[in-house]
Protein backbone atom coordinates (compact mmCIF):
# COMPACT_ATOMS: atom_id res chain seq x y z
CA UNK A 1 0.00 0.00 0.00
CA UNK A 2 2.90 2.35 -0.51
CA UNK A 3 2.57 4.38 2.71
CA UNK A 4 -0.99 5.59 2.07
CA UNK A 5 -3.44 5.70 4.97
CA UNK A 6 -6.43 3.37 4.62
CA UNK A 7 -9.60 4.08 6.60
CA UNK A 8 -12.66 1.94 7.23
CA UNK A 9 -15.48 2.57 4.77
CA UNK A 10 -18.35 4.70 6.08
CA UNK A 11 -21.71 2.88 6.13
CA UNK A 12 -25.34 3.86 6.85
CA UNK A 13 -24.56 3.18 10.55
CA UNK A 14 -21.27 5.08 10.58
CA UNK A 15 -19.69 8.27 9.28
CA UNK A 16 -16.25 9.73 8.81
CA UNK A 17 -15.25 13.35 9.35
CA UNK A 18 -12.11 14.56 7.60
CA UNK A 19 -11.01 17.61 9.58
CA UNK A 20 -8.58 20.52 9.53
CA UNK A 21 -7.77 22.65 12.56
CA UNK A 22 -8.54 26.33 12.16
CA UNK A 23 -7.06 29.10 14.26
CA UNK A 24 -4.42 28.64 16.91
CA UNK A 25 -4.87 25.48 18.91
CA UNK A 26 -1.57 25.06 20.74
CA UNK A 27 -1.90 23.83 24.34
CA UNK A 28 -1.48 26.65 26.87
CA UNK A 29 0.17 26.09 30.28
CA UNK A 30 -2.33 26.45 33.11
CA UNK A 31 0.49 27.46 35.47
CA UNK A 32 -0.39 25.43 38.55
CA UNK A 33 1.85 22.40 37.86
CA UNK A 34 4.22 21.00 35.27
CA UNK A 35 2.50 19.33 32.31
CA UNK A 36 -0.96 20.80 33.03
CA UNK A 37 -2.26 22.52 29.88
CA UNK A 38 -5.49 23.65 28.25
CA UNK A 39 -6.20 23.43 24.51
CA UNK A 40 -8.99 25.24 22.70
CA UNK A 41 -9.41 23.49 19.35
CA UNK A 42 -11.60 24.54 16.43
CA UNK A 43 -11.95 22.61 13.19
CA UNK A 44 -13.83 22.44 9.92
CA UNK A 45 -14.68 18.99 8.58
CA UNK A 46 -16.32 17.28 5.63
CA UNK A 47 -18.55 14.26 6.25
CA UNK A 48 -18.61 10.99 4.37
CA UNK A 49 -21.38 8.44 5.03
CA UNK A 50 -24.59 8.36 7.02
CA UNK A 51 -27.50 10.82 6.80
CA UNK A 52 -25.10 13.80 6.85
CA UNK A 53 -23.02 12.62 3.88
CA UNK A 54 -21.60 15.69 2.12
CA UNK A 55 -22.19 18.03 5.08
CA UNK A 56 -19.71 20.57 6.40
CA UNK A 57 -19.10 20.42 10.15
CA UNK A 58 -17.74 23.22 12.33
CA UNK A 59 -16.68 22.06 15.78
CA UNK A 60 -15.16 23.33 19.02
CA UNK A 61 -13.42 21.21 21.64
CA UNK A 62 -11.80 22.09 24.95
CA UNK A 63 -9.12 19.66 26.19
CA UNK A 64 -7.36 19.60 29.57
CA UNK A 65 -4.02 17.76 29.53
CA UNK A 66 -2.10 16.38 32.46
CA UNK A 67 1.32 15.06 31.44
CA UNK A 68 0.28 13.84 27.98
CA UNK A 69 -3.18 12.50 28.78
CA UNK A 70 -6.11 14.68 27.76
CA UNK A 71 -9.63 14.83 29.10
CA UNK A 72 -12.37 16.48 27.07
CA UNK A 73 -14.01 19.28 29.04
CA UNK A 74 -16.51 20.23 26.33
CA UNK A 75 -17.13 19.53 22.66
CA UNK A 76 -19.91 20.48 20.26
CA UNK A 77 -20.50 21.16 16.60
CA UNK A 78 -22.94 22.03 13.84
CA UNK A 79 -23.43 20.09 10.59
CA UNK A 80 -24.84 21.92 7.57
CA UNK A 81 -25.87 20.72 4.13
CA UNK A 82 -28.72 21.62 1.81
CA UNK A 83 -31.93 20.17 3.26
CA UNK A 84 -30.41 19.14 6.60
CA UNK A 85 -28.87 20.52 9.77
CA UNK A 86 -27.74 18.80 12.96
CA UNK A 87 -25.86 19.54 16.16
CA UNK A 88 -23.86 17.23 18.38
CA UNK A 89 -22.58 17.33 21.93
CA UNK A 90 -19.83 14.96 23.03
CA UNK A 91 -20.40 13.57 26.50
CA UNK A 92 -16.94 12.03 27.04
CA UNK A 93 -13.57 11.96 25.38
CA UNK A 94 -9.94 11.17 26.07
CA UNK A 95 -6.83 11.83 24.04
CA UNK A 96 -3.46 10.18 24.51
CA UNK A 97 -0.35 11.81 23.12
CA UNK A 98 2.25 9.51 21.58
CA UNK A 99 5.73 10.58 22.68
CA UNK A 100 9.04 9.50 21.14
CA UNK A 101 12.28 10.68 22.76
CA UNK A 102 10.42 13.44 24.60
CA UNK A 103 8.64 14.79 21.51
CA UNK A 104 5.01 14.37 20.50
CA UNK A 105 4.84 12.17 17.40
CA UNK A 106 1.11 11.48 17.28
CA UNK A 107 -2.08 10.93 19.25
CA UNK A 108 -5.20 8.80 19.50
CA UNK A 109 -8.58 9.84 20.87
CA UNK A 110 -11.97 8.28 21.56
CA UNK A 111 -15.27 9.14 23.16
CA UNK A 112 -19.06 9.20 23.05
CA UNK A 113 -21.67 11.74 22.09
CA UNK A 114 -25.25 12.49 21.08
CA UNK A 115 -27.00 14.33 18.28
CA UNK A 116 -28.80 17.04 20.24
CA UNK A 117 -30.83 18.25 17.24
CA UNK A 118 -31.28 17.03 13.68
CA UNK A 119 -33.65 18.13 10.93
CA UNK A 120 -34.46 17.56 7.28
CA UNK A 121 -32.83 14.53 5.68
CA UNK A 122 -30.77 14.04 8.88
CA UNK A 123 -33.83 13.91 11.21
CA UNK A 124 -33.25 10.18 11.87
CA UNK A 125 -30.17 11.18 13.93
CA UNK A 126 -32.17 13.32 16.40
CA UNK A 127 -31.28 12.10 19.91
CA UNK A 128 -29.16 9.22 18.58
CA UNK A 129 -25.92 8.41 20.41
CA UNK A 130 -22.60 7.35 18.93
CA UNK A 131 -19.04 6.29 19.76
CA UNK A 132 -16.04 7.82 18.00
CA UNK A 133 -12.32 7.39 17.49
CA UNK A 134 -9.87 9.88 16.00
CA UNK A 135 -6.30 9.97 14.80
CA UNK A 136 -4.05 12.43 12.94
CA UNK A 137 -3.67 12.32 9.16
CA UNK A 138 -1.03 15.05 8.85
CA UNK A 139 -0.09 18.45 10.23
CA UNK A 140 -3.21 20.11 11.69
CA UNK A 141 -5.48 17.47 10.11
CA UNK A 142 -7.23 14.39 11.44
CA UNK A 143 -10.04 11.94 10.84
CA UNK A 144 -12.90 11.05 13.19
CA UNK A 145 -14.82 7.81 12.68
CA UNK A 146 -18.22 7.57 14.38
CA UNK A 147 -20.45 4.53 14.80
CA UNK A 148 -24.10 5.18 15.61
CA UNK A 149 -25.55 3.24 18.57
Amino acid sequence: MGGETVFAQATPTSARATCNNIGGSAPEPVGDRDGHTLQVAEASCTIQGGPLDGAVLTQNTLWEYDKGVGNMLSSHGVYRKPGAMATYVNSAGTINLVMTEGKMTGWTASGKGRYAMASGSAASLNGKTYSWTARPTGPRSYVVEATFD
